[in-house]
């Protein structure tokens, strides 16, 4: 899984190499880009982590009764998940593309990077749609346990994307020069075509999920359970990505060099943020599972050997990292001062990336017990309360400019380690007091009382 993330985020790095070839607005473009397309990501993993979730459930419950229904129960869930992301996606889609010239306007005024952003924006408006058959394929994949096989639809991608990316930014062969269109297309290209490839196997039922048709007329009940739990994510996810917006217009008020310079670098944080997130969404399977089995033991074991593992690759991540922070810089970018302000904001948070690694397998844990409600409002507190307020506070307040938001990020990400780890000790000391199971500090799911004829 974390191998399948790691791919996941070179689409980003792969775009921001190249674009940085093209200039700082390029990269700033890509940049102001980012928290929208990021909006759209939100609302495709709360459904598939909704789904994920009902999934995973369904399927400790099938693997403890050994009965047909309850196997049934699984390709249900998966297609009614389907169902749902495709309306909301042409929904956002439509949405998107109609009001992607306000929303780059708010961001930024120099007229390079508007037309920019603009254009990269309404492409990936455009291809959502046919981007997230694979989202749910994914979400069901390992909801079941099977993360190797995401891992070589995501390889597949990615190659593409690489191998497309130089061809029709800088207009190689055949193909004219398109620039940062040229950069969100083949993103558009290389996650559509594995999409179709997924799209095939769920009909086929090649890896034991398949869509049927009488699957496919909506369900109340589930789509309801699904919401219940993917809407709190969504809104997790959305602030997040309005959190950054928010933090994208107060550097950009600071200068383009300054917002190329934060692109480059939380660009890269999100990737080496990757192994955190993979080990979260591995955690939200495990404990999910093994709630559902009635294993609650081995659910709160699971927190302790993942943080065993993530400490080892994050330690070794953040000393690279500090170490080698100018040459990464220097590697997306020719410009000095983005390469200063760059290298100084992935030296101070190079250290701090251990924190968030603590906090999102808390995040995991919630979503496995199906409390994203909880997840939710740690991540606006976090996104929100800290990060913007503590950015705004140093950057403007005691007047640090860009080195303020720098500062910003470890002292949210320790601040929301705290606040997270107490709300957890508070649920572990609810479970074993009562010493129920996850459906006695939760509704129970409507999902699994569906009938599948």
């Amino acid at each position: 899984m974390m191998i399948s993330n790691l791919l996941q985020s070179t689409y980003n790095i792969t775009d921001t190499f190249w674009v940085g070839r093209l200039g700082s607005y390029a990269i700033a473009a890509v940049t102001v880009s980012f928290p929208i397309v990021f909006i759209m990501i939100s609302i495709a993993m709360g459904i598939g982590v909704g789904g994920s979730i009902l999934i995973a459930h369904a399927a400790g419950k099938a693997f403890k009764t050994k009965k047909e229904k309850d196997k049934k129960q699984i390709n249900l869930i998966i297609s009614q998940t389907f169902v749902l992301l495709f309306l909301a996606a042409i929904t956002v889609s439509v949405i998107g593309f109609l009001f992607t010239p306000k929303i780059v306007s708010l961001l930024s005024s120099e007229q390079a990077v508007f037309e920019s952003a603009v254009i990269y924006m309404r492409t990936i408006f455009i291809g959502f749609s046919f981007m997230v058959i694979y989202y749910v394929f994914e979400a069901a994949l390992r909801a079941l346990g099977n993360t190797k096989t995401p891992m070589k639809f995501v390889f597949i991608s990615v190659l593409i994307n690489v191998i497309l990316d130089p061809i029709l930014i800088f207009g190689l062969g055949p193909f004219p020069k398109m620039g940062v269109f040229g950069a969100a297309l083949a993103t558009v290209i290389s996650r559509a075509i594995i999409s179709l490839i997924a799209l095939y196997h769920l009909i086929k039922g090649t890896y034991g999920i398949r869509f049927k048709l009488n699957f496919l007329k909506p369900k109340i009940k589930i789509i309801k359970d699904i919401l219940k739990l993917g809407i709190p994510t969504t809104f997790e996810m959305g602030s997040m990505s309005l959190g950054f917006f928010m933090i994208t217009y107060l550097v950009g008020v600071l200068g383009t060099a300054t917002l190329a310079a934060f692109g480059i670098v939380t660009r890269l944080f999100s990737f080496f943020m990757i192994p955190s997130l993979a080990i979260s969404v591995s955690i939200s399977t495990i404990v999910a599972q093994n709630f559902g089995a009635g294993n609650i033991k081995r659910a709160f074991l699971s927190l302790k050997e993942s943080a065993k593992l993530g400490f080892k690759i994050i330690f070794i991540i953040s000393v690279l990292t500090f170490i080698f922070a100018r040459q990464i810089i220097s590697a997306f970018t020719v410009d000095a001062e983005v390469i200063y302000l760059g290298t100084m904001f992935l030296r101070i948070i190079s250290p701090f990336i251990i924190l968030g690694l603590g906090r999102h397998i808390l995040i995991g844990f919630f979503r496995g017990i199906k409390r994203t409600d909880i997840s939710m409002v740690a991540s606006i507190i976090h996104n929100f309360i800290l990060r913007m307020g503590g950015a705004y506070l140093l950057a403007f307040v005691f007047n640090l400019k860009a080195i303020g938001i720098w500062w910003s990020y470890p002292l949210t990400m320790f601040l929301s380690l705290i606040i997270t780890y107490i709300i957890y000790l508070k649920i572990k000391k609810h479970i074993i007091k009562k010493k129920v199971d996850v459906e006695g500090i939760i509704l129970k799911s409507e999902a699994e009382s569906e009938i599948v004829t």
